[in-house]
């Protein structure tokens, strides 16, 4: 099978398709139309059949494109810049959450958000690991209680460990959802396509009321305790490169803290 096929009547030659290409896998004809130029380079990135408004092509590496008035919303009818920054200014760590379980069926809708993040080259090789059972979370916390108790060379970690002794989860806060994010080691941008997806997928739980915290505890220790990534089934040879708490926040934040003035180099 060809790896572009053009509905020649729809086709109105006005080369999005190739504008578009991130590897140039596709070119102009003599008429104006799209060509292949190199099959192999084509990434399945998908951009060529969403950017044509006409729905002119189809790609065979490439399953169907929603159409732009998605499955749930207008892809071309964007939030107004104060929505948008609204959410991002007012995000916050969430450290305290209600004893209210998580659905299922929520965390399946924000994991399928986050899985239209951006990875280098489209290699889509991300991995989760989740749970929106609490007792999963509070042992998944002990454990990381646990490979932290020996180290006593950081203050912040005694008294970490004292306040677990004490009953006080400082390791995932009594949250009652976790998700986790792995790939293989070798993925070269493997911090970056998890740090987005990670990002993707708090903000799509903000947006719906949830509360987040990035779990950098655990992700330490589950790249070196063998107890820990037994018991996540991280494969081997594989990284974890973050972690997202989930839950209702019992508190909701009046403000927006303050930060450092930007520091940037202008060229």
């Amino acid at each position: 099978m060809e790896l572009i096929s053009v509905d020649a009547e729809k086709c109105k030659k006005d080369g999005l398709c190739v504008l578009e290409c991130p590897t140039r896998a596709l070119a102009l004809d003599a008429s104006g139309g799209p060509v292949v130029t190199d099959a192999v380079i084509c990434n399945a990135c998908g951009h060529c059949v969403a950017v044509c408004p006409h729905g002119a092509l189809v790609n065979a590496k490439v399953e169907a494109v929603n159409p732009a008035s998605g499955v749930r919303g207008n892809l071309n009818s964007w939030p107004a810049p104060e929505a948008v920054d609204g959410l991002l200014l007012g995000r916050r760590s969430i450290r305290a959450y209600k004893e209210k379980p998580l659905a299922r069926e929520l965390m399946e809708e924000l994991l399928d958000v986050a899985r239209y993040a951006p990875t280098a080259s489209n290699v889509q090789e991300i991995r989760w690991i989740v749970t929106v059972d609490p007792a999963k979370v509070r042992e998944l916390a002990a454990l990381t209680a646990a490979w932290f108790a020996g180290d006593n060379s950081r203050p912040v970690l005694t008294r970490y460990a004292a306040l677990w002794k004490g009953g006080l989860d400082v390791y995932l806060r009594g949250a009652p959802a976790l998700a986790v994010i792995h790939t293989e080691a070798e993925m070269r941008f493997g911090a970056a396509d998890t740090g987005i997806a990670l990002t993707f997928l708090e903000l799509a739980a903000v947006s719906r009321g949830l509360g987040t915290c990035w779990a950098g505890l655990l992700t330490f220790a589950a790249n070196g305790d063998a107890a820990l990534r037994a018991a996540l089934g991280v494969p081997e040879g594989h990284v974890v490169h973050g972690g997202l708490m989930l839950g209702y926040p019992k508190a909701r934040y009046a403000g927006v803290p303050p930060r450092n003035p930007v520091q940037a180099r202008w060229l």
